[in-house]
């Protein structure tokens, strides 16, 4: 039996989500085209197998439920659901919603950019699918669902929307609603960590990392830049530092960072620990003035 190979150009969860990227790079970069808007609009729109899909999508990633059998019978009730769309009239929407992201876009370059719950997508197309396929790995569905049933179960992250973040996304705040909804949902996704009083250089990696999200490469570089500034001033700090305890604890935060390998892309993970480097150098330039 073979494994059901997951697709980004088939998974409508993913090509919404890189769409929303998009609308927010449009945005960022005052690109009056909004191609990325436009293809929303037309392909998503609420009458469209598309649009459906996409909804089904959503109460996989977005519904919680304390107890298992409850998950489990979500998961059967959006699959028997998912079955019932017209799958003839949603192949024909997506093959021609990838033709008009190929022809606005670099098809590859789309699709490269890294998506924090690519896991829990792809396990629902996985799953969807193997209603559909014969002679699928057993196994490998049933990992699929667990992936679904574990992200059902699991308690929802708390998510407040500090002072300075909102102040980041007051730039939009002229936009239309739709589009407004929409970056304002990846912007809260991407950064959803609490930091107060932003300062210049956590604003920078912030604007860095939206503005480039289709072009991993520069972040790349940036970052690669960037984390030799924050090494060097975290150790310009500790010869200042009178405390022996708090010396040690930062020699440790200055070994981690020497150790980070960025490769072909960074982690979301690696962007949360460059910000609290950039929260840990404003805490400790206060306590050597």
């Amino acid at each position: 039996m073979k494994k059901i190979k997951h697709s980004k150009f088939k998974n409508t969860g993913v090509l919404f989500e890189l769409l929303v990227r998009q609308i927010t790079l449009e945005v960022l970069n005052g690109d009056k085209t909004e191609n990325a808007k436009k293809i929303v609009k037309e392909f998503f729109a609420p009458n469209t197998e598309l649009n459906k899909e996409l909804r089904l999508y959503d109460i996989l990633l977005k519904e919680k439920y304390s107890s298992e059998t409850k998950a489990d019978r979500l998961v059967e009730t959006v699959c028997d659901a998912h079955a019932k769309l017209n799958q003839n009239t949603l192949s024909k929407e997506k093959f021609n919603l990838i033709k008009e992201i190929s022809a606005k876009f670099e098809i590859e370059q789309f699709l490269s950019s890294p998506i924090s719950n690519y896991k829990v997508l792809a396990s629902i197309y996985k799953v969807f699918e193997s209603k559909r396929a014969e002679g699928y790995d057993i196994k490998d569905i049933f990992n699929s669902k667990i992936t679904l049933i574990e992200n059902i179960t699991s308690k929802p992250a708390l998510k407040t929307q500090p002072t300075e973040d909102k102040k980041l996304i007051e730039t939009y705040k002229q936009q239309d609603k739709d589009l407004r909804l929409l970056t304002y949902k990846i912007l809260v996704e991407t950064f959803n960590k609490k930091y107060t009083n932003l300062d210049n250089s956590q604003k920078n990696l912030l604007k860095e990392y939206i503005n480039n999200i289709s072009n991993t490469t520069k972040f790349v570089d940036y970052v690669g830049k960037e984390l030799p500034n924050i090494i060097a001033e975290l150790n310009s700090i500790k010869s200042k530092l009178k405390d022996k305890v708090t010396q040690i604890k930062l020699s440790e935060t200055i070994s981690v960072l020497e150790k980070m390998k960025i490769g072909k892309s960074v982690s979301d993970g690696q962007v949360s620990s460059i910000m609290l480097s950039y929260e840990l150098i404003k805490e400790l330039k206060s306590k050597v003035k």
